[in-house]
């Protein structure tokens, strides 16, 4: 039985050494009411070679919806405007986290498996609802997570 318990412990430690950290952003942000989050993507800036994670806030009310969208600096994305990729500096580990495409004047960049972006409020925030002028509590990660 030691040695099936052994070889399972062997077997964890190396699979935790082959999957990727993710980077975690905390972000507090005053939220309305009917506040939710819409998504998140990658974007970068092509001159100065940064990159970052855009995520869009909805607001729902009355007769249109509002989209409010935060920049969020995510340590180790960098831009390489060589090969028009994302990437995310993990350690030793660089993983490949958007690839740009060029569609007339702008570039947009299509994430890829390697990288997610996964967006979620803070359970106390949103088991308990946000007071007006509270700050709501959201963690962005990037990256895979073990």
């Amino acid at each position: 039985m030691s040695i099936a318990r052994a070889f399972c412990f062997m077997s964890l430690l190396a699979l935790s050494g082959l999957a990727a950290q993710a980077t975690t952003v905390v972000v507090d942000r005053e939220m309305a009411p009917d506040e939710s989050v819409n998504g998140a993507a990658f974007d970068a800036d092509l001159r100065l070679g940064r990159a970052w994670v855009v995520v869009d806030f909805l607001e729902r009310g009355g007769d249109e919806d509002l989209v409010h969208s935060q920049r969020l600096a995510v340590p180790g994305l960098t831009y390489d405007a060589a090969t028009r990729t994302i990437h995310l500096q993990d350690g030793d580990r660089d993983v490949t986290c958007a690839v740009g495409k060029k569609v007339l004047w702008a570039t947009r960049f299509r994430p890829t498996a390697e990288c997610p972006i996964r967006v979620q409020q803070a359970p106390q925030a949103k088991t308990y609802g946000v007071a007006q002028g509270e700050k709501a509590h959201f963690v962005v990660e990037v990256g895979t997570a073990p």
